[in-house]
């Protein structure tokens, strides 16, 4: 499989592709089309051509800035590029671009870019209101929704109730979403067009708006990426032979695989996170036997290759462990333990292990060893609390399988 067509380049070149198919007059853009991180001469020539390509079709770029390419996408809109993009917005102050269609005025985009790379006040307060000339209004923003905290220009979904605006753009987030609530501007994250990591699950691509005077706002997705990131849930109850175990596992990722395969667009993997749930005998040995499902199952539905990416481990062992908890041994005193943790409120008994456990975990997460995750989040409660839960049933389980077999 050719690693280049999950490329930011190749994903790029796919929303070029359906914008010259579908013969739309503008491409918007809502900030962080390149990564200031990333290497800025390899973004150079991909984003250039398909721009070129653009201009040959009629089809006009329209951007703004986020954080992450505040001071990349001018250099690129300055450069040899600067005929085929319209940058708008630039410096952090509202700007209004009208598309003209045989002489009068078709749509208005009002824009706003990231003047750097962290913005901590809302950029709404300085929307200006515009009187209305019955032209569709289109608007193009970078911002955290409903995160006041936020250092990416927090905003709040009040402030778009904007009369004169019919449809607002946004981008910051790598997951689409959107928002149709009736008698308001419709609020759309398209979301990355490439899906980037297993936590940006579910379908990517552009997105198509049509926006006409006096009528709603049509739109619809068109999933290019050619992967995908899809978390599976799977209840492992009463299952206790090894080969079922299999099959219910395998039957699972299948079904699931040949449903996104359906309306799968152009895609050519899926990489699954499962989750297994449940009570089985088979709860300490899963690990084991259950290896070659990351290392050697590739699925296949259409065109359509699966893979699992990891396995989560969330099944507990086969017994009541109500009849443990009234045991005064350490099966029954770790018993207690397990159920208070996995009350919806810990008991303040079990804080201090909470807290230990997220400060060793966060500690072994500093060490050089492990300094390739060096940039990922830190540990929080909730995962500590996971920590436990899993690694404290495995060990139950053993203690319990000792006192059976020591049993007469």
């Amino acid at each position: 499989m050719d690693a280049n067509q999950f490329s930011c380049a190749a994903a790029w070149g796919a929303v070029v592709d359906v914008a010259l198919r579908e013969q739309v007059d503008i491409v918007a853009i809502s900030g962080d089309v390149v990564d200031r991180q990333n290497r800025y001469f390899e973004a150079v020539g991909p984003f250039e051509r398909g721009l070129r390509h653009l201009a040959d079709a009629g089809i006009e770029v329209v951007a703004v800035t986020g954080n992450h390419d505040f001071d990349v996408l001018p250099l690129l809109a300055r450069g040899a590029a600067a005929e085929h993009i319209r940058l708008i917005g630039v410096g952090g102050a509202w700007e209004r671009y009208t598309i003209e269609r045989s002489g009068a005025a078709a749509l208005h985009i009002d824009g706003w870019s990231f003047p750097s790379m962290h913005v901590l006040t809302n950029p709404m307060l300085s929307y200006p209101s515009s009187p209305d000339d019955g032209v569709p209004v289109l608007g193009l923003l970078h911002a955290d929704l409903d995160q006041s905290t936020s250092q990416y220009a927090p905003v709040a979904l009040s402030d778009f109730r904007q009369p004169q605006v019919d449809v607002w753009l946004l981008g910051h987030i790598h997951h689409p979403r959107m928002i149709a609530n009736a008698g308001q501007p419709l609020v759309l994250y398209p979301g990355s067009p490439l899906a980037m990591d297993p936590g940006e699950t579910g379908a990517h691509g552009p997105w198509l708006l049509e926006l006409s005077p006096g009528q709603p706002v049509s739109y619809r997705q068109v999933f290019t990426s050619r992967v995908r990131y899809e978390t599976l849930s799977i209840a492992l109850d009463r299952i206790d032979e090894r080969g079922d175990l299999r099959d219910q596992i395998s039957s699972a990722i299948q079904q699931r695989l040949g449903e996104i395969a359906r309306d799968g667009g152009e895609l050519a993997c899926v990489s699954f996170r499962v989750i297994l749930t449940g009570r089985t005998p088979l709860h300490r040995e899963l690990p084991n036997h259950l290896k070659e499902l990351v290392a050697d199952f590739q699925p296949q539905a259409r065109s359509v290759t699966g893979f699992v990416d990891r396995v989560f481990y969330e099944t507990r062992p086969a017994f009541d462990i109500n009849d443990l908890i009234r045991r005064n041994d350490p099966p029954g005193e770790l018993a207690r333990i397990l159920v208070a943790l996995e009350a919806e409120a810990v008991p303040a008994a079990c804080r201090g292990l909470l807290d230990d456990t997220l400060t060793r975990l966060n500690e072994v997460r500093r060490q050089r060893t492990y300094g390739a995750i060096a940039g990922d989040e830190p540990s929080d409660h909730d995962i500590a609390r996971q920590h436990l839960l899993r690694e404290g049933y495995r060990l139950l389980d053993t203690l319990v399988a000792q006192r059976e077999q020591a049993s007469p």
